[in-house]
């Protein structure tokens, strides 16, 4: 007998009865596992299409703003800023330059000293004179943009244009500045030209 009440206890544990609480209480929490189940379910899917969307979205942008018509004129506005950059820095150096001289000039007691200091000034504020009357005629030639850098006696002129120059251009070029510096050597003088 003792195997059969053994037999008959393991069924009543196994099969629930109505009416009896503890079946209530697992017939709720299957229907709450189910419904967990089902909400993370549609939970998990709806993140999965929220990203697909962001994905598609942000591979539209790249390749719009990709083949977008702004591409030439970002090459166009590095090269406008390389000149101003290099403007920038060159009067940031002469101002500095000729802060040094003229402190040498009030403040040293050796003439040497001073004359020196005297003439590296005057070489230095002729150069920036030529430098700006130069670029300012030779934009007036209908070019993009132009530098000029005079020192030790070498000028380098730098253009930028979407060709080459020709004989032409080049001989006006150097009659500018002749005009400025009637003394210019022009086997000194370098004409560069940037795209």
């Amino acid at each position: 007998m003792e195997i059969i009440e053994r037999k008959e206890t393991k069924q009543k544990k196994a099969k629930p009865v109505d009416g009896v609480p503890g079946g209530e209480i697992r017939k709720q929490s299957r229907f709450k596992r189910g419904f967990k189940s089902m909400f993370t379910t549609n939970r998990k899917y709806l993140i999965l299409g929220v990203m697909f969307v962001l994905l598609c979205v942000t591979g539209y942008l790249n390749f719009a703003l990709n083949t977008s018509s702004k591409a030439p004129q970002a090459s166009a506005t590095v090269t406008t800023d390389l000149f101003t950059t290099f403007r920038n820095t060159r009067a940031d150096e002469r101002t500095r330059d000729i802060m040094v001289y003229e402190n040498l000039i009030a403040t040293s007691s050796n003439s040497d000293t001073v004359a020196s200091a005297e003439a590296a000034l005057l070489e230095l504020r002729s150069n920036v004179a030529f430098e700006t009357s130069a670029e300012g005629l030779i934009l007036a030639e209908n070019y993009d943009n132009v530098l000029v850098n005079k020192s030790n006696g070498f000028v380098n002129v730098l253009l930028k244009r979407d060709t080459n120059i020709d004989s032409t251009q080049a001989v006006k070029i150097m009659s500018i500045l002749q005009s400025i510096q009637p003394d210019l050597d022009i086997d000194n003088v370098y004409i560069s030209i940037m795209e």
